[in-house]
């Protein structure tokens, strides 16, 4: 079953990439970077505080320092929670290796009895594209967790770039996640051992659509320095909402850096 919802994913994939292909050809390339592959490091690097509101158990919310970067060096690419290396041009972009970064703690405190099961952490390696056209950037990635859940996740996501004031640019986005059911179950679903242990009721979560809208504002502060401010909400779907360890249908995240911009 999981093999072929791996191809699945992998044959939608492999689609939207030919799509692409056809529609923008290859004169789509960064004609200021030979073979769009810089030689030096291109874009931001800096440290931001990351909070996100929890939605499994009582946990609330959860903030970090962590690093920042959204930059790209030789066939390497780092786009703020996903690490990238570059394989074969496609369109505007590449046919990628995708690795996704979630600092998020998936444990569950029961909002019963106080107990904790730890759900550990996703690891989703898979293929994917980041597409910089004119209209706009689209990214697609096929990811498979090699954590606990075995399953699969697919992300669509579309920024646009809205330039206002004195150099601030706003990129509205909007996209989708598909969560398979192996994935979805193992993060939100209630085993009959975790219904014991924490008094929710045993639980099966089923492939879920999420649908998601966010926005991120640059700013410039000095020089190359740039402050930017990210703002998401996710919104589980049907397959999932329905879990006792949900405290609501829906998770916020958000983000405040400070980066330099290397050209």
């Amino acid at each position: 079953m999981i093999k072929s919802v791996k191809l699945t994913a992998s044959l939608i994939l492999l689609c939207f990439i030919s799509s692409i292909s056809v529609a923008y050809s290859a004169n789509s390339i960064d004609s200021d970077i030979p073979n769009g592959i810089p030689d030096r490091i291109v874009g931001d690097i800096g440290a931001a505080v990351y909070s996100t509101n929890l939605n499994i158990g009582s946990s609330g919310s959860q903030s970090m320092a962590l690093p920042y970067g959204f930059f790209d060096y030789q066939r390497f690419a780092m786009r703020i929670d996903q690490l990238a290396f570059k394989t074969l041009p496609v369109g505007f972009g590449f046919l990628e290796i995708v690795g996704k970064v979630d600092p998020d703690s998936y444990k569950v405190k029961s909002t019963i009895n106080g107990q904790t099961i730890n759900k550990g952490y996703q690891v989703p390696i898979g293929l994917g594209t980041f597409q910089d056209t004119p209209i706009g950037a689209f990214f697609l990635n096929a990811y498979y967790d090699f954590g606990q859940s075995k399953g699969n996740l697919l992300e669509v996501n579309y920024f646009a770039e809205i330039e206002l004031i004195s150099k601030v640019v706003l990129y509205p986005q909007v996209g989708m996640e598909r969560q398979s059911g192996s994935f979805a179950n193992y993060y939100y679903g209630v085993t009959p051992g975790q219904a014991q242990i924490t008094g929710y009721r045993a639980y099966t979560a089923s492939a879920s659509n999420n649908p998601l809208a966010g926005f991120l504002l640059e700013i410039p502060v000095a020089d190359d320095w740039y402050v930017n401010l990210y703002g998401k909400r996710k919104w589980l779907g049907s397959g999932v909402n329905n879990s006792p360890v949900l405290t609501r249908s829906f998770q916020d995240t958000m983000f405040m850096a400070l980066a330099y911009r290397f050209k």
